[in-house]
């Protein structure tokens, strides 16, 4: 056997323990990191608990610190086994809010992102219209400066924001705005606006009606606006107007 063969094979035994120890490490690594894994999954099913439920919002009516301690109650088991469905009713049982999603974050903590329902009008003096023209209820009602106070039967309330928008659009030339606005059990429609007077309009063409009265506003009326007690828009072709020194006389103007 000559020196050449000899460093040949020397070098492929090198080579060989060489591979052969590298495999051990790579298995070792790979059963310390099942080991660790295991042992993980273990603590999380037997032992971690669920610490802090951390609420995240823009709120300005909806208490924070109150909503995670109402939200605690409802954990039940530990950070893997809790139920973020059952988190997440829990959330939606609070009146103001209107929508709430639930994430877990490690290593113990659970992440509640909630949007507030944002009143738009009052809807009678026990409730309150949302934007999205859901009526809620809080436990304490307040009067919300600058909003509506909308009036009707409880499976009209979507009907009624959607005509007081309707019908604020087609006063807005004349600077004026509805104060509150009440459906009747006959459909028909009482307005009291922001300067005083109260507006009476049938179910039969209220807009058009509503906007024959804001070209009699701006043509006879405005400029006498301080003795007008009311004004009823419940005739086919002109109003009838209440004067304040004599309620019982009313004028009928034609368009």
């Amino acid at each position: 056997m000559t020196s050449m063969t000899l460093l040949r094979d020397r070098h492929w035994n090198a080579q060989a323990w060489g591979k052969r120890l590298l495999d051990l490490v790579y298995f070792a690594m790979a059963v310390v990191l099942v080991v660790s894994c295991l042992r993980v999954l273990h603590q999380l099913n037997h032992g971690a608990t669920v610490q802090a439920v951390r609420v995240h919002g823009d709120f300005r009516r909806l208490r924070r610190d109150e909503l995670s301690a109402l939200l605690a109650q409802s954990v039940h088991g530990n950070f893997m086994t809790v139920d973020l469905e059952r988190v997440r009713q829990a959330a939606l049982a609070s009146p103001w809010v209107e929508q709430a999603r639930v994430s877990r974050i490690w290593p113990d903590s659970l992440d509640v992102q909630v949007r507030e329902r944002q009143p738009v009008a009052h809807w009678g003096s026990t409730s309150y219209i949302s934007s999205r023209g859901d009526v809620f209820t809080p436990s304490q009602i307040s009067l919300i400066q600058g909003l509506p106070i909308l009036y009707g039967p409880a499976d009209q309330a979507g009907y009624v924001m959607e005509q007081y928008r309707a019908m604020n659009a087609i006063l807005h030339p004349l600077d004026i705005h509805i104060q509150s606005l009440e459906l009747t059990e006959r459909m028909s429609w009482i307005l009291q606006l922001d300067n005083g007077l109260q507006v009476r309009v049938d179910r039969e063409d209220t807009l058009t009606k509503l906007q024959r009265f804001v070209l009699l506003y701006q043509r006879e009326l405005a400029s006498r606006q301080n003795e007008i007690n009311g004004v009823d828009l419940r005739y086919h072709n002109g109003i009838a107007v209440a004067w304040k020194q004599s309620p019982t006389t009313t004028s009928a103007l034609r368009h």
